[in-house]
């Protein structure tokens, strides 16, 4: 999943998996670096 955060200044891309309650943070940065990466495969 994809958030747009910090005012749309920031994007966090996360794993969720639901069955076990937890959330994985996979990369935090700027639209800028965030474009640089596949978000499928952080």
């Amino acid at each position: 999943m994809v958030f747009d955060i910090g005012g749309n200044k920031y994007r966090l891309v996360a794993a969720v998996h639901y069955r076990g309650k937890r959330v994985y943070v996979r990369f935090i940065g700027i639209h800028k670096d965030y474009d640089r990466i596949d978000a499928e495969r952080v």
